[in-house]
């Protein structure tokens, strides 16, 4: 039972017992009855005064109970003039100003997070119970759409892994999975950082210095060679033209090693507004040409009306002729290739019925000076990584599994 119905049962209680002495001293003494009325008057003022000082504390800290339990920490009691009161209301305050004080610091806290998070280059995924996905931001989202494979590996990781994945030949993620408690309940995060460019900087570094090392040698070699060549003087026309076709060889090893020299100076491309039909137009005859030799047929698929991006003009003409190029090579003689452009979204498809590239080469195949044909040098297709890559297209070089042909697929 409450203690305010408490109360007023106990002052009601009272009232029998003053109307019995009223009742008593009215018949014997008007004294007596006076006295019982001046007691009874006493007795309500005193309870009157007890009920303030003792219940009207007792409910404001109900109400100070029931913010509490609202969660609404920002209010504060007054004192009410009573010592053992007062010191409950400091206490109370204090606790009140420290919840207020912490919840404002969790809040910007949170704030904070969420907005860095928000704009991270790295994608952060938080899992809830039952797997249910709590936050995913913006450039976790990117990644997710842009590699159909990330999310299943992802998935399929164990806590405190760590992977590097390749999910097609035009990105590469490092992948973290952890764990921490929110309210004593497990939540996993996942940490994707896409490190393509990085790897791409790195390989393009770490090849770069080595074709310098080796062009510097050779073309030194070259140079005393070919020198003292042209100073012997045998005055025998045998010796002569062996001396010069000695000469030549060397000079061509000097021109093979300069090519690869050239690999590492692709400049940045310098962008402008580009219209892709009228591009692929335009260079069809040229392409017609490095097909026609092989009796191979080149065909495009073109849309109506421009199709328009931001690129150097220069770089992607480059990548479509070694694309093309790298095609006719693979078919050899005989076969088909078409080119397929797409307005929304702007693609650009290769498509050849050559004999396709084996699943063990598919990761290998844009690597520096990887090569499967007899007299390939591995640079043409490492030169169109790395133009596509500077322009933050994303591409794949596949066959089948549908059908045995071989799509150089661009996404601008």
């Amino acid at each position: 039972m409450k203690l305010r119905p408490l109360f007023i049962l106990f002052l009601i209680i009272q009232l029998p017992a003053y109307a019995l002495a009223i009742y008593v001293g009215y018949h014997r003494s008007i004294w007596l009855m006076y006295g019982a009325e001046v007691m009874l008057l006493l007795d309500i003022i005193l309870s009157l005064w007890m009920y303030r000082r003792i219940m009207l504390p007792l409910r404001n800290l109900e109400g100070a109970l029931n913010l509490l339990r609202g969660r609404d920490w920002n209010v504060a009691m007054r004192k009410v003039g009573m010592p053992e009161v007062d010191a409950i209301v400091e206490v109370f305050n204090d606790m009140m100003r420290t919840l207020h004080a912490q919840r404002v610091r969790l809040e910007e806290a949170q704030h904070f997070l969420t907005y860095l998070a928000e704009l991270a280059p790295v994608g952060i995924i938080i899992y809830g119970q039952s797997g249910r996905t709590v936050l995913c931001n913006p450039a976790a989202t990117r990644m997710l759409e842009s590699s159909a494979a990330l999310g299943p590996a992802i998935h399929a990781m164990t806590d405190g892994q760590d992977i590097t994945l390749r999910s097609d030949q035009s990105n590469i993620f490092r992948c973290s999975r952890r764990h921490f408690l929110e309210n004593g309940v497990r939540r996993d995060f996942f940490i994707i950082e896409n490190v393509t460019d990085t790897v791409a900087a790195a390989e393009r570094e770490a090849y770069g210095k080595l074709i310098r090392l080796i062009a510097h040698e050779v073309n030194n070699t070259v140079t005393g060679l070919t020198t003292a060549m042209a100073t012997v003087d045998t005055g025998d026309e045998l010796n002569r033209q062996l001396l010069d076709a000695c000469g030549e060889r060397a000079m061509g090893l000097s021109r093979f090693i300069s090519r690869f020299a050239e690999v590492v100076k692709t400049p940045d491309p310098v962008l402008e507004t580009v219209d892709l039909a009228a591009l692929v137009t335009n260079m069809r005859p040229f392409l017609e040409s490095l097909c026609t030799p092989r009796n191979i047929t080149l065909t495009t698929f073109i849309p109506p009306g421009p199709v328009n991006i931001r690129a150097d003009a220069p770089q992607i003409e480059q990548v479509l002729v070694n694309i093309v190029k790298n095609s006719a090579e693979s078919i050899g003689s005989g076969g088909n290739i078409s080119i397929t452009l797409t307005a929304a979204p702007v693609t650009i498809t290769v498509t050849d019925d050559g004999p396709g590239i084996p699943g063990e080469k598919a990761d290998k195949i844009f690597s520096p000076f990887f090569t499967d044909k007899p007299t390939g040098q591995g640079i043409g297709l490492t030169f169109v990584a790395d133009v596509l890559r500077r322009h933050r297209a994303a591409f794949s070089l596949t066959t089948g599994p549908a059908d045995p042909l071989t799509r150089f697929h661009i996404r601008f």
